[in-house]
């Protein structure tokens, strides 16, 4: 079961400077915008969960037992105010698309009883590296506290789990911040006592599928297991065995994926009449010619045809990529013929969703079958590479930086959800999930939760 509890978060005292003080998940912070962080306010959150490293650091005295000394000075001190009660979080982000639409994500924040992948109670949908993974463990092992959670979902298509929190928060003080990219911010605590043990009773029979977090999730389990030895006697109770996790109902539209595009450094020999002849095997190809006067156009057609390809709303969606050669004066779309390709090709071996997805279809298909390049060499990243902006991606093909581009429509909800239940791993970097939590909302202090 899903044992998800309330907890007597951190928070930030001076809400009316809270932009100043958060921070976007660890994970997507540039060095450079680290530092701006650090200018930006002598309390923001990065300083405890991503503090930089400095000159004659040693195993006392380094990032990770900075970022403690900073936590609990700033607690002393009053810039962080502990929740009077146990409270379950509820969290909203309104914010644009990429394409201009706008959505409203909802969830609420809780600590998480930590189980093992194998329990099926908590569901995975891709791997894991170790760099990440002991860069975190270092941080929990010196501060004991998690300033971020784990992005999560779970299923409810009456609602009711999100319309008891909301009657709940209604009168709750509603601190509200924009992040850099314009995203409003919302964050409400919720004490009711019985609201949480309904909540709690609602999420015991759920499954709980991991989208954003894989490595904070293993780092926990980790986290956890290291601190049962090293106290010796635990009950199941303490801080350690729980994690904080942001969780959003997967029936709701307010969340959104967006695709990561694949860059291809070289084309070794091949040319484009290689690459088109041999992706013909597997693909119908529709070229987008363009001249320089009406390259705009013909790329705005280009994309909204890929789109459309991937939208099976009416049943009628199809795999599909657009394909972008540096020197050629042309945009191709290639649409999948055969939807059993990938799985005779994988000897039946996996699910019909995990062969049907456009990562899988792509990286079988075309990176390496008709490309040539291997997995192995897929997952270090070194002749592919990502791309989330479709216009930079083929930009960056055409001043020369790269061979070709292959877009690709996202991945959906519903195909993380059957994946995950199947137990098996999407390829690397097939969902970016949006838009992304902030860090220091509130922070989870596993001593005294």
């Amino acid at each position: 079961m899903a044992d998800v509890i309330p907890f007597r978060g951190l928070r930030y005292s001076e809400s009316s400077r809270l932009s100043r003080l958060v921070a976007p998940p660890y994970d997507i912070i540039s060095p450079q915008y680290r530092h701006e962080l650090y200018a930006r306010d002598p309390h923001n959150v990065v300083r405890i969960d991503f503090g930089m490293p400095e000159d004659g650091d040693s195993e006392g005295n380094n990032q990770y037992t900075r970022a403690a000394k900073n936590l609990r000075r700033w607690i002393g001190d009053g810039v962080l105010r502990r929740e009077g009660k146990p409270a379950l979080y509820l969290y909203e982000i309104e914010y644009d698309t990429p394409q201009g639409e706008k959505k409203s994500m909802r969830g609420f924040i809780c600590l998480l009883r930590l189980e093992e992948w194998d329990k099926g109670i908590v569901l995975p949908h891709e791997g894991t590296l170790k760099g990440p993974k002991a860069d975190r463990f270092e941080l929990l092992k010196a501060a004991s506290a998690s300033a971020s959670q784990v992005f999560a979902l779970y299923s409810d298509p009456e609602k009711k789990i999100a319309s008891a929190l909301e009657k709940a928060a209604q009168a709750s003080h509603t601190p509200e911040t924009t992040d850099d990219d314009g995203s409003i911010h919302r964050l409400r605590a919720v004490t009711d006592a019985e609201v949480i043990d309904s909540v709690r009773r609602a999420m015991a029979d759920k499954k709980i599928f991991i989208a954003d977090g894989h490595h904070r999730y293993e780092t926990a389990l980790a986290y956890r297991d290291y601190r049962r030895a090293e106290t010796g006697t635990w009950t199941g109770n303490e801080g350690f065995n729980f994690f904080p996790v942001f969780l959003s109902n997967m029936d709701e539209d307010g969340l959104t994926i967006l695709p990561t595009h694949r860059l291809i450094l070289n084309a070794g020999n091949l040319t484009l009449d290689d690459v088109l002849e041999r992706s013909s095997r597997y693909f119908r190809v529709k070229r987008f010619p363009f001249l320089p006067e009406n390259e705009d156009e013909a790329r705005a057609e280009f994309l909204r045809s890929l789109a459309e390809a991937g939208d099976d709303s009416h049943g009628a969606g199809r795999p599909a990529f657009g394909f972008c050669w540096g020197s050629a004066p042309c945009y191709y779309l290639l649409t999948l013929k055969d939807m059993d390709a990938v799985s005779r090709l994988h000897g039946h071996r996996h699910s019909e969703t995990y062969c049907n997805l456009d990562v899988t279809i792509l990286h079988s298909l075309i990176v390496e079958n008709v490309l040539g390049i291997d997995t192995e060499k897929i997952s270090s990243s070194q002749p592919v590479q990502f791309e989330k902006d479709s216009d930079r991606a083929i930009d960056r093909v055409s001043s020369g930086e790269f061979a070709m581009c292959f877009l690709l429509n996202p991945t959906k909800v519903k195909e993380v959800k059957e994946v995950a239940l199947a137990r098996e791993i999407m390829p690397q970097k097939s969902t970016y999930f949006y838009p992304k939590l902030l860090t220091g909302l509130v922070i989870a202090d596993l001593n005294q939760i």
